[in-house]
């Protein structure tokens, strides 16, 4: 018989077996024993005599109760659970990047099989991170830049003692990689605006955006009913991408968008830990890093090669401004005071020197997503304005300046 299969416990416990049918009195023969272990009759002999001299633990493995050759010294082992202990046990981390800091920050180069085996043992490890599987597998696109992610993915970034906030993140489907990240208290239209003004400027202008079904995106409810419809009044956000040229798919579950909510379960575990051990819990401290440093880390460590090196993203197009394009629109007429109101805020225009009024025009108003407020004329371009108090703030104001008296 072969005993190939056996563990070595149970080898070890057939060979005493054997011994012990060898020495009774009703003894097989050498050669029947050696057939029933899987020996040859002469290791049968040898292993009878060597249990002559040592008795039954002879048959026992010689390395048994020996540390092994190749495993790491006892003083790492200590060094790593100490390390843990002191830096990243109130840390939601990963074994994956707690080996990477490891390894990179204290030149500890140990596996991470063998990091995670010692943090279990020790009582400090955790229940890896499993997602459900996808209901259905997508090829990545072609090329970079043919489809983007775009997200936002609330969260504690900055630790439990304070509030959630989000990131809104553009991704590349081909290659996996985060192209830029923006931290907001709430995900928002100007925060999308801007996320993508610095893709484009940076990449240029992609082939499709994959999205989610949300409000600033597309509208999607009526009457609080969720359905199916086609848009009549396209959003702001809609007709932006149609100037540009842009496709857009909306993703009917979140299941859809594996890819881009993977990579913001990977930011959430990765990200969450660096934003701490920095120190960072501001917004914009967090938006600096995580493009100025994070993210091209994480590109060199998980982005993948495209299919085809040819890019996907196009050039702007010369006479194009991305801010007056990225950015809300309407019209408003101006009154007979040369002001007009948005937003129950009241502008007053400056007319050209060309005109004397502007009295009863049509202009177009654009709220670009840095906050500012731009009006234009048809034929005059933009015009200059101020907001003026509200009538709240005067009325206030003059209460203060009465009470002051």
């Amino acid at each position: 018989m072969s005993n190939s299969s056996l563990s070595r416990l149970e080898r070890e416990a057939l060979y005493r077996n054997a011994l012990e049918r060898l020495a009774s009195d009703a003894a097989p023969s050498v050669a029947e024993i050696a057939r029933s272990v899987g020996l040859s009759p002469r290791q049968v002999f040898r292993l009878k005599a060597k249990c002559q001299i040592l008795g039954p633990e002879a048959v026992s493995h010689g390395n048994r109760g020996r540390p092994s050759p190749h495993a790491a010294p006892n003083r790492v082992h200590q060094r790593v659970l100490q390390l843990f202990q002191d830096e990243f046990r109130d840390l939601d981390i990963t074994y994956t990047q707690f080996s990477e800091i490891a390894r990179d920050e204290h030149a500890i180069s140990v596996s991470m099989e063998t990091i995670r085996r010692w943090l279990i043992e020790a009582g400090l490890g955790h229940k890896p991170h499993r997602s459900r599987r996808h209901r259905r597998f997508r090829l990545r696109s072609a090329r970079r830049g043919d489809m983007l992610f775009l997200d936002g993915s609330p969260h504690r970034w900055f630790g439990p003692d304070y509030p959630r906030s989000t990131l809104i993140l553009a991704a590349d489907d081909a290659t996996g990689a985060p192209l830029y990240g923006l931290f907001e208290a709430q995900e928002s239209l100007n925060g999308c605006f801007k996320t993508l003004y610095h893709v484009m400027l940076d990449h240029g202008l992609p082939g499709c955006l994959y999205l989610d079904r949300a409000g600033q995106f597309t509208t999607t409810r009526h009457g609080g009913i969720h359905r199916d419809q086609s848009d009549a009044q396209p959003t702001a956000f809609e007709s932006a991408m149609q100037q540009l040229g842009i496709e857009l798919i909306f993703a009917d579950s979140p299941q859809a968008r594996g890819r881009g909510e993977r990579l913001n379960r990977s930011f959430q575990n990765r990200l969450v830990v660096e934003l701490r051990r920095a120190g960072i819990n501001t917004h914009e401290a967090a938006t600096e890093y995580v493009n100025e440093q994070f993210i091209p880390r994480y590109r060199e460590r998980f982005a993948v090669e495209p299919r085809n090196v040819a890019s996907g993203f196009r050039p702007i197009p010369a006479g194009i401004d991305l801010r007056r394009t990225l950015c809300r629109e309407c019209t408003r007429t101006v009154n007979s005071d040369n002001t007009i109101v948005l937003h129950r805020y009241r502008y007053q225009l400056k007319p050209p020197t060309c005109v004397r009024s502007l009295c009863y025009c049509r202009l177009i108003v654009q709220e670009w997503f840095d906050g500012s407020v731009h009006v234009f004329h048809e034929r005059f371009g933009e015009i200059s304005s101020e907001v003026l108090p509200s009538a709240e703030a005067v009325s206030l104001a003059a209460n203060a300046r009465r009470r002051g008296l």
